[in-house]
């Protein structure tokens, strides 16, 4: 099951389609059911029908913000338990805050008590459908370096269930027909696969074993291109990329919409806390910087001033952990990410994007882009307020850590789509109602 260009693990498919279902139709129907035998006139039930429906609804949102559709919690289980009564638990105080302020709205007595009972039993029997007795069985194919970095990368998602059963080269792909119950075979950029190779592999393709090279495989399991299992041919013969004029006229507008409403949504907070900064220390409100935007047009972004002034001669360097330059209140914007709101100006100027890569400093660009390859192919797009990259990896303040940053965002260009754009706001609302800001 592939989600906005990224697939998800089989068992986290089954587990979130069935709890969709579960939580929005089958409960609903079971907790409305004996109004049904009791004679209740079609109407009636159907409206209680359509109340218990958008309770399971949001019980689907505060579960998914809870991360229990997270393979590797479900694997643990006292993290599992305390996450699934806290969810349930706030499920419940918002529908009790809810009915005591328009008691009409609620569905009846019944179907409350039931509810924590029955969502509490779809997430128990729907995980166990998450965590299987068999793992997958994986063959990896190419150097025995290249093997041994696949075996070690693997290993970081074990949300895959893969086991690893054999490392094998070029020239013995042939064992591989041997091994029982074999589900996936991985190759490595640099296996070097020889006609032979080739040949040995097709009749396992035929028998229904996958077969996919180690790129196409991170990229859908893990969200991003892993840069050292691509090439320039790969960039110009794999699917995507395909960002038309027409998609992205459509994303325009919906950076228009959505920025305007923001805007006016926050304009009292942005106000407060304008104040806050000047009360607390003396300078400037905001904070103007180049940065590099579309097809490396240098413009001026806009922020909130969380740090002490510098001069404007020093070198600019990364911001580090507990870095002293951060302000008390710039710390507490940076958290939940408030000193990023007057970028809502550069969208509706043109400059930046709701989503998308985030825009760096013409230094950066230069050093990043002569340190990792394709770096400046994330230009092709307009930056973003926020990205894939912000929400799946933390703050890059290193080469390396660009690097990694850099694959989620090629792979964000590679799939871009309004449907990716609205998974990244809502993935963005988790980060920021958690405090899990940047630096």
């Amino acid at each position: 099951m592939n989600v906005c260009g990224k697939a998800l693990p089989p068992k986290a498919a089954s587990l979130l389609g069935t709890n969709i279902v579960l939580l929005i139709v089958g409960v609903p129907l079971i907790l409305s059911f004996h109004s049904l035998s009791r004679g209740t006139p079609a109407a009636e039930f159907m409206e209680k029908l359509i109340r218990l429906m958008v309770i399971g609804l949001l019980c689907q949102a505060v579960f998914y913000y809870a991360e229990l559709y997270n393979l590797q919690i479900a694997r643990s289980v006292r993290e599992q338990v305390w996450r699934m009564l806290g969810a349930v638990g706030v499920v419940m105080l918002v529908l009790a805050t809810v009915f005591w302020a328009a008691p009409d709205l609620s569905p009846g007595r019944d179907a409350l008590l039931g509810l924590p009972l029955a969502s509490i039993a779809v997430l128990v029997l729907t995980r166990r459908i998450a965590v299987p007795a068999r793992s997958s069985k994986v063959a990896l194919v190419g150097p025995e370096s290249s093997c041994a970095l696949l075996r070690a990368d693997l290993a970081q998602y074990p949300e895959w269930n893969l086991e690893v059963v054999g490392s094998f080269r070029s020239d013995n792909v042939s064992q591989i027909a041997s091994i029982d119950q074999l589900d996936r075979i991985i190759v490595s950029a640099d296996a070097g696969l020889s006609q032979d190779a080739l040949d040995s592999l097709i009749p396992l393709k035929m028998r229904g074993i996958r077969v996919q090279s180690a790129a196409q495989f991170f990229e859908q399991a893990t969200g991003r291109v892993q840069l050292d299992e691509v090439d320039p041919a790969w960039f110009v013969f794999s699917s995507g990329f395909e960002n038309s004029r027409a998609k992205l006229m459509i994303k325009r507008c919906f950076d228009l919409a959505i920025a305007v409403m923001l805007l006016f949504a926050m304009l009292p907070v942005m106000v407060l806390l304008g104040l806050a900064i000047i009360m607390e220390n003396k300078g400037p409100l905001f904070y103007m910087q180049d940065r590099v935007g579309l097809h490396g047009r240098v413009f001026r972004i806009f922020k909130f001033r969380t740090m002490i002034s510098a001069p404007a001669t020093a070198t600019p360097q990364w911001t580090a952990n507990h870095d002293k330059r951060i302000t008390r209140l710039g710390k507490v914007m940076r958290t939940f990410r408030l000193d990023e709101l007057p970028q809502l100006i550069n969208i509706l100027k043109g400059d930046m994007s709701l989503v998308g890569p985030r825009p760096e400093q013409p230094y950066f660009c230069d050093l990043l882009a002569k340190e990792i390859p394709f770096y400046d192919q994330r230009h092709c797009i307009p930056p973003g307020l926020t990205g894939w990259a912000q929400v799946r990896y933390m703050y890059g303040a290193s080469i390396e850590e660009s690097k990694r940053k850099l694959e989620f965002d090629l792979f964000y260009v590679k799939n871009l789509s309004i449907w990716l754009d609205l998974a990244i706001a809502f993935e963005t609302l988790k980060v920021v109602l958690v405090g899990q800001g940047s630096k």
